[in-house]
């Protein structure tokens, strides 16, 4: 198979465009005797010759201009090549594509999506969900930049960096005994009914880890990934539930639940960004990182 040496045909093709090897050599930054010995081998490569030199003019044979008029789209890519990849150092363009679980997508999300877009308007984003765990699965199998997830146990080969500590409330509804009470003690949380989020969830790991630190064995009635679902079920009081503060603003406001205060320090859930650990952030993800730094 033909393969061109790009070195000599990019001579050939600045020597045809301006009709002048001084010109070529003086944009190649070579001299003209380097030029002509890369036109004469491109020349002995291809067996043909592709230019006629009459005096200080230059004339393309039938097959030096079909293979300029070639070289001159090949070179016009090349130009938009280039330009297109200094648009993603320069984030002038690009695609940044988060992954992050659907209540940081509602609640989180939006004001840091919102405040990276006024630095970099022309950068699309795209945002994907799941659980913490799907999240970082594919992180690591490159379909996000990176993640935003609450901590959850991952594999070692993920870069992870601590992000925020967000708030979660145990709740239920108003008419429940819990809901007059002033504080409520670690041991009543025991015996008590609890929904719980799905399996890879983030605030399902948080409130696990919760329960065994205090040596507590929760009765775990319900498991779903459904926040909507869970709100529904606790506000008939079929039980407790920790949620993301955020997630039940409006419901408390309209007192259909209630958040219980129980013993010790507010419950938090860490939350991080995931990055896969084998491969360099994209320029636009270094930029978004820098953000969130700030």
């Amino acid at each position: 198979m033909m393969q061109i040496n790009l070195h000599q045909l990019r001579a050939f093709y600045l020597t045809a465009k301006h009709k002048s090897i001084t010109k070529a050599a003086s944009i190649l930054c070579v001299t003209q005797p380097a030029v002509t010995i890369q036109i004469k081998t491109l020349e002995n490569f291809l067996g043909t010759k592709l230019a006629i030199k009459y005096g200080k003019d230059m004339s393309l044979t039938s097959p030096g201009k079909t293979l300029y008029s070639y070289a001159e789209k090949i070179f016009h890519m090349v130009e938009e090549m280039e330009y297109a990849m200094v648009g993603y150092t320069d984030l002038s363009q690009g695609t940044l594509t988060i992954g992050t679980t659907r209540s940081f997508a509602k609640y989180l999300m939006p004001g840091l999506i919102s405040r990276f877009q006024e630095r970099y308007p022309t950068v699309k984003i795209t945002l994907g969900e799941g659980s913490s765990q799907e999240i970082a699965e594919a992180v690591l199998a490159y379909k996000y930049d990176l993640g935003v997830i609450g901590r959850i146990p991952l594999r070692s080969k993920m870069k992870i960096m601590p992000f925020s500590k967000e708030e979660f409330c145990l709740v239920a509804s108003p008419r429940h005994r819990f809901a007059k009470a002033a504080e409520i003690s670690l041991k009543a949380l025991e015996k008590e009914p609890i929904i719980i989020r799905e399996d890879g969830s983030g605030s399902r790991n948080m409130a696990l880890s919760f329960f065994k630190a205090k040596g507590i064995k929760p009765s775990v009635i319900m498991e779903t990934g459904s926040v909507e679902f869970i709100k529904e079920y606790v506000m008939k009081g079929k039980g407790i539930t920790f949620l993301y503060r955020p997630e039940i603003e409006v419901e408390v406001k309209k007192g259909l639940l209630k958040i219980l205060r129980i013993q010790g320090d507010p419950v938090v859930l860490n939350t991080d960004i995931v990055l896969p650990g084998d491969a360099e952030p994209s320029p636009v993800a270094k930029a978004f990182l820098r953000l969130i730094k700030e």
